[in-house]
């Protein structure tokens, strides 16, 4: 018999959640600070990473007045 949590199960909604969380406050954080990150460098970044190359995360931006 496993203790592994089946999927669906009370962990997956804790994770979820834990998940939900932290994207709320990230982008609370965002907009006060009016920083964040240019689609085209994240994008550029992940699939650097993907091809297994080593590359600089992104800088942040100002992205209002």
């Amino acid at each position: 018999m496993s203790d592994s949590p089946k999927p669906g199960g009370i962990i997956d909604s804790e994770k979820y959640r834990a998940f939900l969380d932290d994207a709320n406050s990230a982008d609370a954080e965002m907009l006060a600070s009016g920083m964040g990150y240019a689609a085209a460098d994240v994008h550029a970044y992940i699939l650097a990473r993907a091809r297994g190359e080593k590359a600089k995360r992104p800088k942040p931006v100002k992205w209002r007045k």
